[in-house]
């Protein structure tokens, strides 16, 4: 029996870009521009790609230790931080929120840091939203993403 041929178009690894699947948006661009060098879409895409990130960033929150964040595949750059973003209610301000912004810097490619949260082993519960990202001349550039996290007051006395 035959095999299927392999689909591979610029208009899939736009797809694959779409769903932030960079590495198979990769090889699928670099299958098209095998094949015609002078590809207009595959070219645009390569170079879009090109300025994406490959940086990965893991996050959880871990009762007693805080939010701990693992990152890979950053660029080398003294610029280059952590940026963590707490979310809580405000119980005697109703539909308040408090928020506290901290960040840390990546010292290195790959690593892991921990931030301590407020409230030892008993936190009060809140949300988090994390970034990798480097200040530049124009601005802040996220390299990474992380989605937000949450965490409710664990039981106990």
């Amino acid at each position: 029996m035959a095999e299927a041929p392999t689909l591979v178009s610029a208009t899939l690894a736009q797809l694959y870009m779409q769903q932030d699947h960079l590495e198979q948006a990769r090889r699928v661009v670099a299958r098209v521009l095998a094949a015609d060098p002078l590809h207009g879409h595959a070219l645009a895409l390569a170079d879009r790609l090109a300025q994406r990130s490959r940086a990965r960033l893991y996050a959880a929150f871990q009762p007693g230790r805080g939010v701990v964040v693992r990152w890979h595949d950053a660029p080398q750059d003294p610029a280059l931080h952590l940026i963590l973003a707490v979310f809580r209610a405000v119980p005697a301000l109703p539909g308040r929120t408090s928020t506290w912004i901290t960040s840390a810097r990546c010292p290195a490619d790959a690593g892991e840091h921990t931030f301590p949260i407020a409230g030892g082993p008993r936190p009060s519960p809140a949300s988090a939203s994390l970034c990798l990202a480097r200040l530049g001349e124009g601005g802040l550039q996220y390299l990474a993403v992380h989605e937000a996290i949450s965490w409710p007051t664990p039981p106990g006395p």
